[in-house]
């Protein structure tokens, strides 16, 4: 059974290393060299998580820690989605990002935001199939990783009519998928 709820401060290493258990699985399959960040990603989820854990929403898999999500700022944009490996394929990462969404719809904001790794096809197939879709393509520089990285801005408009749409076609067109 799955539960949602916020966080506590004593998860954060719990959560930390869901993080990045599901990080590690993300980038090895494009071949990443995960050893090598290793260490700068596993402290910045852990800086993450002891200093955002209001912020987090937690999925749990018969009281199990499953996954997480999070809208640090209160805004409109999602920072955080991760989901540990053994529990992947189980609809966790979904109810968390659904859970997150309706906080920003009772926010007030017309669409949710988030970005990922421009070759991280399994995520954005999946925010692809709850109705995001990809508005931008960027290269930025991750404080936490030391490094560029290739990212996507993927968007999402809860009243479709209510947002000036920027394309005529409900494809981007990207990743085939």
């Amino acid at each position: 059974m799955l539960t949602i709820r916020p966080a506590t401060s004593a998860e954060a290493q719990d959560l930390s290393k869901i993080g990045l258990a599901a990080w590690e699985k993300a980038i090895r399959v494009w071949g990443e060299d995960a050893d090598r960040l290793r260490q700068n990603a596993n402290d910045a989820f852990y800086g993450f998580c002891t200093g955002h854990w209001p912020d987090i929403l937690v999925g749990e898999w018969d009281g199990e820690l499953a996954g997480w999500g999070a809208c640090e700022k209160a805004d409109d944009f999602i920072t955080d989605l991760w989901v540990h490996p053994d529990f992947q394929g189980r609809g966790i990462g979904t109810a968390v990002l659904e859970a997150i969404e309706a906080g920003i719809r009772d926010r007030g904001y017309p669409t949710a935001r988030l970005d990922t790794h421009a070759r991280n096809a399994g995520a954005i197939k999946l925010y692809k199939r709850l109705g995001y879709r990809v508005k931008a393509y960027f290269v930025t520089y991750s404080d936490a990783l030391d490094e560029d990285i290739d990212k996507v801005e993927m968007i999402r408009e809860f009243d479709p009519g209510a947002v000036p749409a920027e394309t005529d076609s409900d494809e981007d067109g990207l990743y085939g998928i």
